[in-house]
């Protein structure tokens, strides 16, 4: 199962990125705290080394994920 960390805008935005990719198997993991904990900092650290995928918002989320 694929992962995804996300620090969602709002509520509502968590809400419907979580139904959605609950839909498409993918686990998501919410950052809702001012400093990134062992998860999101490895989630970045990831990204760094090129072993995952940052973006900017959901459309652009949407955009890599073919939706």
């Amino acid at each position: 199962m694929t992962t995804i960390v996300i620090r969602p805008k709002n509520k509502a935005e968590e809400n419907l990125l979580s139904r959605l990719l609950k839909k498409m198997n993918i686990d998501t993991q919410f950052v809702e705290e001012p400093v990134p904990n062992f998860e999101s900092r490895k989630a970045i650290e990831d990204v760094e080394l090129r072993k995952g995928t940052s973006v900017k918002d959901s459309k652009e989320l949407f955009t890599k994920l073919g939706i």
